[in-house]
């Protein structure tokens, strides 16, 4: 396997977590850790395919699932599936209702939240506006709103 800083840091999060550095962790958290698309399991499990072609879907769910418990990613529980995120500093998303497009956006400042407000400890904050993304209302023309039917389907579940 590689020795680049990405596998050193990924051998010292395998450590810290008592698990083995397998090439299957390795080529899931890497591929996370370059990806800012928020793929969700399937496209996941097509990308590390090309690495390592005999890996179950079964197992990318279950290792996406451990990086998401080890904090190193964010598991987005969406609309329509569950999606992951590679960015796990501060920010927010703009789901699309009807294609599933995520598009990350920076948050102004950090607001002081209730949970703060109240000595509750928190460990994940998330900010998602949910709606139709430009191509979703252009599609479905004038005055339809979000949650309105249009022409582009509902992302579909694999």
């Amino acid at each position: 396997m590689p020795q680049s800083s990405d596998y050193q840091e990924f051998q010292q999060l395998c450590q810290s977590h008592g698990c083995r550095c397998t090439p299957q962790r390795y080529a899931v958290y890497s591929y996370m850790r370059q990806n800012l698309q928020h793929p969700d399991v399937n496209r996941t499990w097509t990308m590390v395919r090309k690495r390592i072609p005999t890996i179950t879907r079964e197992s990318v769910f279950r290792i996406l699932c451990e990086l998401a418990e080890f904090g190193v990613i964010n598991r987005m529980d969406q609309i329509t599936d569950a999606r992951f995120d590679g960015r796990v500093s501060d920010h927010g998303h703009l789901i699309c209702e009807r294609c599933g497009c995520v598009v990350d956006f920076d948050l102004p400042q950090k607001p002081l939240l209730p949970q703060e407000m109240h000595g509750f400890t928190t460990r994940h904050t998330e900010f998602r506006i949910i709606g139709l993304c430009a191509a979703c209302t252009a599609a479905a023309g004038p005055g339809v709103q979000s949650g309105g039917e249009g022409p582009c389907p509902a992302p579909k579940r694999a």
